[in-house]
């Protein structure tokens, strides 16, 4: 099953030289192997360890969570818009698992 990645732009149409937010959400349960089920059993140990965020191929983010981030993390950061671009947010967890998405930012 693949990873679901939410990305959102602030202001969704920036000018150029403008700043933008970029929050990228990812949608992973996100388990320390701390906690256990219903029977008592410990829940194995799965986390995202890796999301990088380019813009038109470029490097502009990474982060490397680890297994005291929450569930459903958030992760936010601004930059500086100097053209419209195709950012893309790909990330992996420990079993593997990945997850991709692209997002347009465009102009005003």
């Amino acid at each position: 099953m693949a990873i679901n990645i939410l990305v959102r732009f602030t202001p969704a149409k920036p000018k150029a030289g403008e700043d933008v937010r970029v929050q990228v959400v990812v949608q992973h349960p996100m388990e320390p192997g701390t906690r256990r089920d219903a029977n008592g059993n410990l829940i194995p140990m799965n986390y995202i360890n890796d999301v990088s965020v380019t813009m038109d191929g470029q490097l502009i983010a990474q982060v490397k969570p680890g297994p005291g981030t929450s569930a459903n993390p958030l992760f936010a950061f601004k930059m500086r818009a100097t053209k419209s671009g195709q950012v893309k947010v790909t990330c992996k967890d420990l079993n593997g698992q990945t997850g991709e998405k692209t997002a347009d930012l465009t102009l005003a």
